[in-house]
């Protein structure tokens, strides 16, 4: 065994080892406890007194594992510290209840049998873990390989996607591409050139000079490092060795402080920083991924369940001091252009001017967090607007889709995100669609962003907005990085041209730099509308079709002078109510295995894409050989599908029937016939296939739970709520008339009210 898969290797083994004596343990005392179980046989006479008090003592006396305190509560109804005072009087008095009686009995009897229920459950854990790891299927086996696979003869290496990923790679990343710098300057001076933008402009070059100038000089402390090393662990970047030293460095001060210190001396050095002479190593891992999506960009194949992205090797302090620069960059930039999104340089649209003068009429709160344009307002800035840059160095964003689990998931992880803007514009879509009769989207995303990006689009871009000669030079030193790929000594060391290396914090800043311009250019040029944007993927929508076109055509302008092409695959559009318009894009509206039908105003499954997945799935579940291996791949690939975590009415599929026909009760009826096949526990409690693994559960998702918790019964058609509209307008036109019969004005109309 090579070097490279030892520490993989030896981590898993003695995973296996640790589990392997729990289990010895736990068992002995499973064996145990149903001996001292046997109470619940021994307890069957008709005397009520002498079972209770068989039963009591029984979950009393229980020294081990799950024992209980003398004033625990059972079943959340039943005190034992009082239990032994009830006992003595129920011995005492002939008319004690029997009923109680029977209810304590019950109670007691439930917690013995619960108790034995999860040792079994306990012991099942361990075996599943142990058959997990022996598998292949678990994370630490896949490393193994991965490592086996780098160490091989390069011309072995991989399967067939990979080497079109390589050639596919290599293709763009060493092709240099034409930009017009000068046009590209011109169309930007253009952009800004209004009254309230130009100082909006002014003020943002303003802020960014005085930052770069001290950012070089300002110390770094260990707190700081700190953040860098858990940033750097959560971003994929490093190799399993330096990550382990990167989580050793966390319990070190002295080691903290002395980075510190070699990182601060870089900085002030920071203009002789370039990436070693010997090139940079491009090394294609291989992830776990629920999409179908093609590494970099559209590769014809579809690969599931695992493809592989390319990584470049680098030192730990190098690490360090880029993670250091990028996310300093990342929280000031986001700062400042988020200053100019607060500005009177943002255009508002008609509609939100006029919400705020009505607000105004009112006496109310322009901001009133009750009404729809702030939710609107805040769900952009939070959401969708520069949302791949970090807020603060110790909350960072991500956009990889190998950290984007189930079990990782949370409220604001881009899967959530993702779902939430899909429910948002379907929203719209019915609410522009009640109060205007028409609604229009447009979604597309770029192709091959990452690794096509122009460099001297992203220099251009940055000189313009401030940046100096000194940080645009390191900046350029950073994109232009020597690389060789692991494993191929065939080939020398290349110069990249193009794109931006993957992980990097320096590299989400270059990508949402030249986005900005983007969302600022279709706000300008189409009235106010806003470019919901998460990184890449690109929606825009809008009562008025037309607006919808101009904010496409200026998209369209701004991707040619940055040298840049939308996805056609992944681009389309819709109208509800009217014609679709000249200008916008032909094509459905699709995400994942929904298609947004223009006719219901709503997403529907496209069942024929569903079937293929479904073919693909058995497939996959047919691969794995443990049952945590065939949870992972159920979970991961089919219920993280839009279609699944989507509330689209009554029109839902269950794929379920199609994988299980022969399994009565889907899912868990299917993993229960599995579990007693090969361990030999039945009757498990259907909760323990959905309790998370944490807890010794296998964390089982069901999508039907996720769906029915976010059909919330107080929802209600606009229609209905547009009568209230109308009670609500009615009141408020009286209290005018009221208040107001000496005002030469009079009251809005109820278009206006309600506009």
């Amino acid at each position: 065994m090579s070097s490279s898969t030892g520490p993989s290797s030896a981590f898993g083994q003695t995973l296996q080892f640790i589990t392997t004596i729990k289990l010895q343990e736990l068992e002995k005392q499973r064996l145990s406890y149903q001996e001292h179980a046997k109470v619940l046989q021994d307890a069957c006479g008709n005397d009520l007194v002498q079972k209770f008090e068989l039963l009591l003592d029984a979950v009393q006396s229980w020294p081990g594992s799950g024992s209980v305190y003398s004033d625990s509560n059972l079943g959340g109804k039943l005190n034992l510290a009082n239990l032994n005072l009830w006992l003595k009087q129920a011995k005492m008095d002939p008319n004690f209840s029997e009923e109680t009686l029977n209810s304590w009995i019950d109670t007691l009897e439930t917690h013995i049998r619960h108790s034995m229920t999860r040792f079994d459950c306990a012991k099942l854990f361990g075996n599943l873990f142990n058959e997990w790891i022996g598998s292949g299927d678990s994370s630490t086996a896949l490393r193994v390989d991965a490592g086996a696979e780098a160490s091989a003869d390069f011309e072995k290496l991989g399967r067939q996607e990979m080497y079109d990923q390589l050639n596919w790679l290599t293709s763009i990343i060493f092709d240099d591409a034409d930009v017009d710098t000068d046009a590209l300057e011109r169309y930007l001076s253009d952009l800004f050139s209004g009254d309230e933008a130009a100082k909006a402009f002014s003020a943002l070059r303003s802020r960014l000079s005085i930052f770069q100038m001290h950012l070089k000089r300002k110390t770094i402390t260990e707190v700081t490092v700190k953040n860098l090393v858990r940033g750097l662990l959560a971003s994929g970047l490093m190799d399993e060795a330096k990550r382990a030293t990167l989580a050793e460095f966390l319990d070190s001060p002295t080691v903290l402080d002395e980075v510190a210190s070699v990182l601060t001396m870089r900085m002030v050095g920071l203009e002789s920083w370039t990436w070693p002479a010997e090139g940079m190593t491009i090394e294609m891992r291989r992830h776990l991924n629920g999409k179908y999506r093609c590494v970099w960009g559209a590769i014809p194949k579809l690969i599931a369940y695992h493809y592989r992205r390319a990584f470049t090797d680098t030192e730990i302090i190098d690490a360090l001091l880029l993670q250091h620069i990028g996310i300093s960059w990342q929280v000031k930039l986001k700062h400042a252009f988020r200053r100019v999104l607060e500005s009177k340089a943002w255009k508002k649209t008609p509609l939100e001017n006029k919400a705020n003068c009505i607000a105004k009429e009112l006496h109310q709160d322009a901001h009133n967090r009750d009404s729809i344009d702030t939710s609107r307002q805040e769900m952009r800035e939070s959401h969708f607007f520069l949302s791949q840059l970090s807020s603060s160095a110790r909350i960072l964003s991500t956009y990889d889709d190998h950290l984007d689990t189930p079990s990782l998931e949370s409220p604001d992880s881009p899967a959530a995100i993702k779902r939430k803007l899909l429910r948002i514009m379907a929203t719209e879509a019915q609410l522009n669609s009640t109060l205007h009769t028409s609604h229009a989207v447009v979604r597309s995303d770029l192709e091959w962003f990452g690794p096509s990006l122009p460099h001297q689009s992203i220099l251009t871009v940055l000189k313009f907005f401030g940046i100096s000669e000194e940080w645009t030079s390191f900046f350029q030193c950073f994109l232009c990085a020597p690389l060789r790929f692991k494993g191929d000594a065939s080939a020398g060391v290349c110069t990249r041209l193009r794109g931006m290396p993957i992980s990097y914090a320096l590299s989400v800043i270059c990508g949402e730099v030249i986005l900005f311009g983007m969302d600022f250019a279709v706000n300008q040029r189409a009235d106010g509308l806003f470019l919901y944007r998460m990184h890449d993927d690109l929606w825009l929508w809008d009562a008025d079709p037309a607006k919808c076109a101009v904010g496409w055509r200026e998209m369209n302008v701004y991707a040619d002078l940055v040298g840049l092409k939308f996805n056609a695959s992944k681009t389309g559009s819709a109208c509800i109510g009217t014609a679709v318009p000249a200008g916008l894009p032909a094509g459905d509206i699709r995400w994942g295995f929904l298609r947004f039908n223009q006719d219901k105003a709503w997403f529907v499954i496209d069942q024929k894409d569903v079937d293929l997945h479904i073919v693909e799935l058995r497939r996959q579940l047919a691969s794995t050989k443990s049952v945590f291996g065939w949870v992972n791949v159920y979970t991961t690939i089919t219920w993280r599908s839009s279609f699944a975590t989507l509330v689209v009415g009554p029109r839902r599929v269950l794929i379920q029937e199609e994988l299980f026909p022969d399994a009565q009760g889907g899912t868990v009826a299917y993993l229960c016939s599995v579990i007693e096949m090969r361990f030999g526990i039945a009757d498990l409690p259907q909760g323990y296939f959905y309790l998370p693994i944490r807890n010794g559960g296998l964390e089982l998702l069901h999508p039907m739970v996720e769906m029915f918790g976010v059909e919330l019964d107080g929802c209600k058609p606009f229609e209905d709520l547009m009568e209230a509209d109308k009670e609500r307008y009615t009141m408020l036109k009286e209290d005018w008339d009221i208040h107001h019969k000496l005002d030469n004005g009079s009251f809005m109309t109820m278009e206006s009210y309600t506009s």
